[in-house]
């Protein structure tokens, strides 16, 4: 059987459109899978409640603990950046915007300063200015902690280890990871 010449551009109109249509599916499918990614396969950090006993220091030199600044029963996130990492630039943002969405009340964002040797006090707080976090908003962590927060040897940034509100791991993101952002909003929502 032949067609005639009037039938062929409806196939290619339908083999364009089935073509459209599998490519549409194979997108979403894939934004799927990486939402559901979006956090490590690496070991979940400890608990907060472990982590909270590590030794930091202040924007104003003072030595602190990482629990000093924590509110119970409030979803954490903890952060750690170089002011010279271009992923911890792009992320530092989408940190503020979670800190102004949810507050002090609603959400622990402890900031934590890290493989910064030449960092003066002036520039991490220009930096914290520059990225809409609050200019004192953070603290130092000395690089040989970075293991004991995160459960594993690199010392990869940025990193976020996410909690629940009783201080539960909820998992890690390495690297800046726009999906993971939405996810964590989802996860530490009210």
């Amino acid at each position: 059987m032949t067609t005639s010449r009037s039938d062929r551009p409806r196939r290619r109109a339908w083999r364009w459109w089935l073509g459209g249509a599998t490519l549409l599916i194979a997108i979403l499918a894939g934004a799927r899978l990486l939402m559901l990614r979006s956090f490590d396969n690496a070991p979940l950090p400890p608990r907060l409640e472990v982590i909270a006993r590590s030794p930091v220091t202040l924007p104003d030199g003072r030595r602190a603990v990482i629990g000093d600044g924590l509110k119970p029963g409030v979803p954490t996130i903890v952060a750690l950046w170089a002011s010279w990492c271009g992923p911890c630039q792009q992320e530092a943002p989408h940190l503020a915007e979670l800190r102004r969405r949810y507050g002090k009340e609603g959400l622990n964002l402890v900031y934590l300063n890290v493989r910064d040797p030449g960092a003066s006090r002036s520039d991490l707080t220009s930096y914290m200015r520059e990225h809409g976090l609050p200019p004192a908003g953070y603290a130092v962590l000395a690089d040989d902690r970075i293991a004991a927060l995160t459960n594993v040897p690199d010392r990869l940034i940025p990193r976020m280890l996410v909690y629940d509100r009783t201080g539960e791991p909820l998992g890690t993101v390495t690297g800046y990871n726009p999906f993971a952002m939405s996810r964590i909003a989802g996860l530490i929502a009210p």
